[in-house]
């Protein structure tokens, strides 16, 4: 028979044993991963979208060289436009992910090189000499590519806020007196391309987050989402309000930097 001393002996083995079986039988089964978060999501797939339009406007820009090149005056407008089209979307992400080569694609108004400096000459009937240009624009818009395109670049969500943030700001404060394409005489489509832009991160990457946390003020900046473009979906620049564009884009602006808080971000700063 088993001592007092010893039964206690035995009942311990017996724990260490039992724990140790349960511990191995945790660790060998299959672990559950969390759910990625939904706005991480949303940013993945906005990269895709980045990557799908900076193509566009290299497609665009590498047409504009061969119109130029085969002085093709009206090819080579319509080339710079679909080029503009494509960077115009993407406006969100240039400056805050891209500034040092969106200040040379997107200069203005002492334009040297980029899509203005092309625009000046272009549209005024001027295409000799343009073939330098557009292919620094082609290889400055192709460095854009390659660095969105890396397996390791990613976009964070503050980064697209302070980015939407600051384009409806700027859409609003700046882009509604209509001087961003004057030569080409696009510059209601550069709005509606940014307009869009700041719709599709959005609705991709905070709208579901916010209306769980506060579906009032997700409504609410859908409808000025909503309300910015349909006042700049109108044939030209005078056809626009650009009073209610003004208050809009700002308006806007506000309701993105009220979100922060409850996206659990930084409110973006604007007009920097």
């Amino acid at each position: 028979m088993l001592t007092k001393i010893g039964r206690k002996t035995a009942m311990r083995r017996a724990c260490v044993a039992t724990c140790a079986l349960w511990a191995f039988a945790f660790v060998s089964m299959p672990q559950t991963l969390a759910k990625p978060d939904a706005i991480d999501d949303g940013v993945k797939n906005y990269k895709r979208y980045v990557v799908e339009h900076i193509g566009a406007a290299l497609a665009g820009a590498r047409k504009l060289r061969a119109a130029v090149r085969a002085a093709d005056a009206k090819g080579a407008e319509a080339a710079w436009i679909e080029s503009r089209r494509g960077w115009e979307a993407i406006e969100p992400v240039t400056a805050e992910y891209f500034g040092d080569l969106d200040k040379l694609i997107d200069a203005w108004p002492d334009a040297r090189r980029g899509y203005h400096a092309i625009e000046a000459a272009l549209f005024v009937g001027k295409i000799e000499g343009l073939d330098e240009r557009v292919t620094g624009l082609i290889a400055d818009l192709g460095k854009v590519e390659k660095r969105v395109s890396a397996r390791n670049f990613k976009f964070t969500a503050q980064g697209l806020l302070n980015g939407v943030a600051n384009l409806a700001y700027e859409v609003g404060e700046e882009k509604s007196k209509g001087g961003e394409s004057p030569y080409a005489g696009t510059s209601i489509i550069d709005m509606q391309e940014n307009v869009e832009g700041i719709q599709v991160i959005y609705k991709r990457v905070f709208d579901g987050a916010l209306k769980k946390s506060d579906p009032a003020l997700a409504k609410l900046i859908s409808e000025r989402i909503e309300k910015l473009e349909s006042l700049v979906k109108v044939q030209d620049i005078k056809s626009m309000n650009q009073e209610a564009v003004h208050v809009a884009g700002e308006e806007l602006a506000v309701l993105l930097q009220s979100a922060a808080p409850k996206l659990k971000l930084k409110k973006p700063k604007v007009n920097d």
